[in-house]
């Protein structure tokens, strides 16, 4: 995502365009690690120099609300942020912690239409079934 159409997400929906928001979502265009909102702020802090992580926060939650980035609960403790908003679920390795997106479709027919949808695969990735633990 360019700087324009960033500054453009931002003006769509009446954001004001801060230093703040538009490195949030440089970050998570360019960094498609599934971060946290730790790791967002940790990272604009030290580009921006000046954000608290409640701008941080409360920014993801405005992305979320208008469809910009997914918010995604891995477990109890972890919850990481997606800004591709298609459809596809995540695996997550139980060895290195590494979360990958996988591809899926519901082929079911459904009583209503989704409005949102989460698969969540826990395992071991490839490159950790080939390490002896």
């Amino acid at each position: 995502m360019s700087l324009d159409q960033i500054v453009e997400l931002l003006k769509t929906y009446g954001l004001k365009i801060t230093p703040q928001r538009v490195e949030i979502l440089k970050f998570l265009d360019s960094n498609r690690i599934h971060p946290t909102a730790q790791q967002i702020y940790e990272h604009v802090l030290s580009r921006v120099g000046s954000v608290s992580f409640t701008t941080v926060y409360n920014t993801l939650h405005t992305l979320e609300q208008i469809g910009s980035v997914k918010r995604i609960a891995i477990d109890d403790s972890l919850t990481i942020y997606d800004i591709d908003t298609s459809n596809h679920g995540h695996f997550v390795c139980k060895v290195c912690g590494r979360i990958y997106d996988i591809p899926y479709e519901i082929k079911a027919d459904l009583p209503g239409k989704a409005e949102r949808t989460e698969l969540i695969v826990y395992g071991v990735c490839r490159q950790c079934e080939n390490y002896p633990q």
